[in-house]
């Protein structure tokens, strides 16, 4: 028989990003007591809080659950990799420290196709409720929420700093060269809430 111990009003499987707002909003109640689960390990490998950490973190099983996907027709049999983060942080532990959200006519088109509630309109008040976003509330960002983020200065008089700014930099114009949009948001690793750090705003809570 369970001890009071260890009897949780509600468990949360997965510590990404979306597993730890979901486990931080949860025992803001002081009468829920939550359990937090993650089969990776703590995030504190380096790499994951360095831009260009991920090429060390993707395919390391350290981080990386390594999956790979079926064989494709479309590419000649061959089969991908398809990293998937095993680390408190989940994916955003392994994506270079990235932060976006997807195109606003994606969610319209899923909502056209028959999904109520995943409209732009509709998704849009959670993704501002999630957000502690570098430079405030505004139409599109929020400024309270767990998920922090802030963008890559130009200049900086520290030399990690100065080589995360260097590592963006050559990423952003890669992306230019590649016809992709350039990304200059990254998530922070000031406020210690999801996406790459153990959740410890609420760790000492019940």
């Amino acid at each position: 028989m369970a001890s009071a111990d260890h009897v949780y009003d509600y468990v949360v499987v997965g510590a990404g990003p979306a597993g730890c707002l979901l486990a931080n909003r949860l025992c803001a109640d002081p009468a829920c007591r939550v359990l937090l689960l993650e089969a990776g390990g703590r995030d504190n490998y380096p790499w994951i809080h360095i831009p260009v950490g991920y090429l060390y973190c993707i395919g390391n099983p350290r981080t990386d659950w390594c999956f790979k996907t079926e064989a494709q027709p479309g590419l000649n049999g061959r089969s991908l990799g398809y990293p998937r983060g095993k680390v408190l942080g989940g994916c955003s532990s392994i994506n270079g420290m990235i932060y976006m959200r997807g195109q606003a006519s994606d969610y319209d088109r899923w909502a056209e196709q028959g999904n109520p509630g995943w409209a732009w309109e509709d998704v849009l008040p959670l993704f501002k409720a999630s957000e502690r976003h570098y430079a405030g509330n505004s139409d599109v960002h929020g400024a309270d929420g767990g998920l922090s983020s802030n963008v890559i200065p130009g200049t900086s008089s520290t030399p990690s700093a100065r080589l995360r700014h260097k590592a963006a930099s050559i990423r952003s114009a890669t992306s230019t060269v590649a016809a992709m949009k350039a990304v200059d948001t990254f998530r922070s690793t000031s406020v210690p809430a999801c996406a790459g750090m153990p959740p410890k705003p609420f760790c000492d809570r019940p």
